[in-house]
């Protein structure tokens, strides 16, 4: 009896049918890709605590490729060279929120170091984060930045972090005149004497305290977030069913 009030149904509203279908199929779809993102990033985060567990590399041993050092601990000696450095605004803080300030969004501090191994080679160093001035927007805190030979320890990304950029970046600074920029990349950011190794070191340690917040980005952030979206979606599809289905028995009742 209700499965022939549903087949006259669909017969009688094609369209309201198709749409249906339409929208179970697209919650259902981007369910899973929720699903898919989540996995991603914990298969990255595993992938991340493998290879720092592995020996630590030495940046001033080899030139080294993006597929070597990729997510493994390196360790460089060299000098920074600071008139260089950018900040990279927009950052939300590696823990999510910064435990000291509660504030969530700030600057990573990117700056070369010129390696003592190679005078030509230099390594892009994300120095730490810091909070953003809600007052002043580009107020940065001092950062002590060694004039002598450092060697730092951290562990290698293919970049900075990346944010969405709607507009080409325009010229801005920073209250200590260093640039102000939303990503960097590095075979752009070039120097004309020097090579550039292809990826960035985010630093975990250093000689000097530099006020630089060096936690660790956490990967596996955000992954409930996914689960949560994903729950949504297959909600959204599963009230369209029912709905439809609903609207197709209280007509023939």
């Amino acid at each position: 009896m209700i499965v022939s009030r549903v087949i006259q149904d669909i017969k009688n509203r094609r369209i309201a049918f198709i749409a249906m279908l339409f929208l179970v199929f697209l919650g259902m779809e981007f369910g899973f890709w929720q699903l898919r993102r989540a996995e991603v990033k914990i298969q990255k985060a595993q992938q991340i605590r493998e290879l720092s567990l592995q020996p630590t590399l030495n940046a001033n041993e080899s030139h080294w490729t993006l597929d070597q050092a990729l997510y493994h601990r390196m360790q460089a000696t060299g000098y920074w060279i600071p008139e260089r450095g950018v900040w990279l605004q927009n950052r939300p803080h590696p823990l999510g929120k910064d435990p000291k300030t509660g504030i969530a969004t700030g600057f990573n501090l990117m700056m070369p170091l010129q390696l003592t191994s190679s005078p030509e080679m230099v390594l892009w160093v994300n120095r730490g984060w810091i909070p953003r001035s809600f007052d002043q927007i580009n107020q940065v805190s001092p950062v002590k930045t060694s004039v002598e030979i450092v060697t730092i320890e951290g562990i290698v990304f293919p970049d900075g972090g990346k944010t969405y950029q709607l507009a080409p970046e325009v010229e801005n600074k920073a209250s200590d005149g260093l640039k102000i920029q939303e990503n960097l990349v590095i075979d752009r950011a070039s120097f004309l004497d020097k090579q550039i190794l292809p990826f960035v070191l985010r630093e975990q340690k250093s000689q000097l305290e530099d006020g630089l917040d060096k936690s660790l980005p956490l990967p596996i952030s955000g992954v409930n977030t996914h689960y949560g979206y994903a729950f949504q979606w297959f909600g959204l599809a599963l009230m369209t069913f029912l709905y439809w289905g609903f609207t197709a028995l209280r007509k023939k009742s």
